[in-house]
């Protein structure tokens, strides 16, 4: 059985496909489901974010421009927005620490694909 902490950064970072493929023993995705492969829940991810942050960081700033979901921290202040063919979209501020992580990680674990959600 694989850790919790290693799930959840794959799961918020990584190859979530691969991972269960050559990791967990799936022959395919095609006929399971992410949340019947992967031992973790939505508020474990939450509770893990909570404590140690996000595994791969903040958006750097010289990358804030390219396409995307960005996320960071300035001043107290969580920023997060989409940007996709140059247009920016679901621009949000957060002045809430953990509702901004909350946030952050179950658009992460959407944007994945993984239905642990």
């Amino acid at each position: 059985m694989i850790d919790k902490t290693t799930q959840i950064k794959v799961l918020l970072g990584g190859n979530a496909y691969d991972f269960a493929c050559q990791t967990l023993g799936v022959d395919n995705m095609r006929d399971s489901k992410y949340s019947d492969v992967f031992t973790v829940t939505e508020r474990q991810v939450h509770e893990y974010v909570f404590l140690n942050g996000f595994p791969n960081g903040e958006t750097p700033k010289e990358e804030r421009g390219t396409e995307g979901f960005h996320f960071y921290q300035e001043r107290g202040t969580w920023h997060t927005w989409y940007k996709e063919r140059n247009i920016v979209s679901d621009e949000i501020k957060f002045e809430d620490s953990r509702e901004a992580k909350r946030y952050i990680a179950t658009t992460l674990l959407r944007m994945a694909g993984t239905g642990v959600y």
